[in-house]
């Protein structure tokens, strides 16, 4: 059995390294942050060249309205921006905004100068958005298998465990998990509205001081240096949290009960890890910030295994699969060439030339739905995830399965939808199996139960379609067996209680967050009531990046 001291060694090595792919990420951060601030202070610097008066600009001035050239010209410099904003993938409501400032007939000096200042922000906040996505998923598979393979090594024993999938890492980054109930990505926006504002202020306060370019330069760094600071402190908090959560995935996978925590101890130990160190708590009742890192932000403590019996014969009666060593003088790549290698894809989309699959082929294999209805399905399905891409508003489109006719749509909030009264009157005229229910899902892709319920209420359903705005498409075909809202009802309470039950003994599903767990519930009741049924459920996720909708 491998000593305590040998698996804080070994853990803390792989957290320091993942920990260091968050610095290294940092200081490129800061080189945005200092090409966004340098490009802030040349338009500032042309901004009082032209309108100076004894090297200061009061407010008034500020506020007069461009003249015929100056706005031309910079009606050109929007377009540009545009340009920029479309190939780095920024806010859809600020290229809005932009559009509309390139069509304005009249604008004053300070609106042109906040825009400016306001488009190095957005593009700074873009880069940082997809930088942090990518750091955030590398660390996190990383980190997984190489904590298996540790794990692995330390005990002379392996076992099959779960490969991780495209879809496992996306649901990791978008889950929240500190206790504001926000996600990194989120923190990053709000950061990012923080900063315009701050730096708007500063840029009003200083115009109506009338101070000098220098002065506003030296605040307006000043500002911008504040929000560096909280963007390294997110992305090393961060890369802590990924990097625990990773190795206690890899725990579960191992079949490891109970975790110890290990802090650095120095000067610079907080007192919260000081209580922590030489804590020990069961795998499957962690949660970061409350019993495992990260306490703090940038917090350096590390979880390792707790091992209180004799791992190897527990490893070597796994139901998991078939056992095999793993030689302590064995290399990482080694062992990834034989139980990792092509196991995980990349994110769908993520290429910039990737494009969106317009022959519906995921259809083909639904017989109520028409052949040449299908080229026409999958342009109104392109057509909705654009929608909700770019407005974030849930939209329904009936159309006839036959003719491709549409018979109606409505357009509701974020996360709901209503038919209108005409929609309601089609669908109970209609013929049974008649119309395909097509919506866009802004917040996901996935039908939920709510959705195909519609099936026991309109027997004229023959299929109904959710798409994203990350053009995954999920779908449910009755084959023509119709039911009664009763019989779908009885059919749901029956699925869901079987769920229930067997979910109680999984130990996946005991350390999922409140959100996954409703999630992962939802999806095993629908698929447990298209199984009784007899109807079909089928899903594509390899479309597109919600920003190829522009496209």
């Amino acid at each position: 059995m491998r000593s305590a001291e040998y698996w804080a060694g070994r853990m803390e090595q792989l957290n320091e390294a993942q920990l260091a792919r968050g610095e290294a990420y940092v200081q490129n951060m800061n080189r945005e942050y200092g090409k966004a601030m340098a490009s802030i202070q040349k338009d500032l610097d042309v901004f009082y060249q032209r309108f100076a008066k004894n090297n200061s600009v009061d407010l008034a001035t500020a506020r007069q309205m461009l003249k015929a050239g100056e706005l031309k010209e910079f009606k050109w410099s929007v377009e540009d921006y545009m340009k920029a904003g479309r190939e780095n993938a920024i806010d859809q409501r600020w290229m809005k905004e932009l559009e509309n400032a390139s069509i304005r007939v009249r604008m004053s000096r300070l609106e042109s100068l906040q825009l400016q200042m306001r488009q190095h922000i957005e593009l700074l906040s873009a880069k940082r958005q997809a930088g942090a996505s990518g750091l955030f998923g590398g660390i996190y598979k990383d980190n997984y298998y190489q904590s298996i393979f540790e794990l692995q090594k330390g005990i002379g024993l392996g076992a099959s465990f779960a490969k991780l999938n495209t879809r496992q890492l996306n649901d990791m980054l978008v889950t929240p998990w500190a206790p504001d109930g926000s996600n990194f990505s989120q923190r990053i926006w709000v950061d990012r509205s923080k900063l315009i504002h701050e730096l708007q202020t500063t840029l009003t306060q200083g115009l109506i001081r009338g101070d000098s370019s220098e002065m506003m330069i030296k605040r307006l760094s000043e500002r911008m240096g504040v929000s560096r600071a909280r963007a390294e402190t997110l992305i090393l908090t961060e890369s802590a949290y990924f990097s625990g959560a990773s190795r206690r995935a890899s725990y579960v996978e191992l079949n490891v009960e109970k975790f110890k925590n290990v802090a650095t101890l120095d000067k610079k130990t907080s007192d919260k890890c000081r209580t922590m160190d030489g804590t020990m708590f069961l795998v499957s009742e962690a949660q970061a910030g409350l019993n495992c890192a990260p306490f703090h932000a940038r917090c350096r403590t590390v979880d390792i295994p707790h091992f209180e019996d004799n791992v190897k014969e527990r490893a070597a009666r796994s139901p998991k699969g078939k056992t095999y060593d793993v030689p302590g003088d064995m290399t990482y790549p080694e062992w990834e060439k034989q139980h990792v290698h092509g196991s995980v894809t990349e994110p769908p989309g993520e290429g910039p030339n990737r494009k969106y699959n317009p022959k519906a082929a995921y259809f083909a294999e639904l017989p109520e739905v028409h052949e040449n209805v299908l080229e026409k399905l999958a342009d109104t399905n392109r057509e909705l995830a654009r929608q909700g891409y770019k407005n974030g508003k849930e939209t329904v489109v009936l159309m006839h399965n036959r003719s491709g006719s549409e018979v109606g749509r409505a357009t509701g909030e974020i996360d709901t939808v209503k038919f209108t009264k005409d929609m309601h009157n089609a669908l109970k005229s209609a013929e049974n199996n008649s119309i395909i229910l097509t919506h866009n899902h802004p917040r996901g892709t996935r039908l939920n139960v709510f959705d195909i319920q519609n099936f026991g209420v309109y027997p004229s359903l023959s299929a109904i379609v959710a798409v994203g705005h990350d053009g995954g498409i999920s779908y449910v075909s009755t084959l023509g067996k119709l039911v009664t809202l009763s019989i779908f009802n009885e059919t749901m309470a029956k699925v869901a209680r079987k769920v229930d039950v067997e979910l109680k003994t999984s130990r996946e599903y005991a350390i999922m967050s409140s959100s996954e767990k409703v999630s992962y519930f939802n999806h095993l009741v629908l698929l447990g009531i298209v199984e009784e049924l007899g109807w079909r459920y089928g899903e594509e996720f390899t479309a597109a990046r919600g920003a190829d909708w522009g496209n």
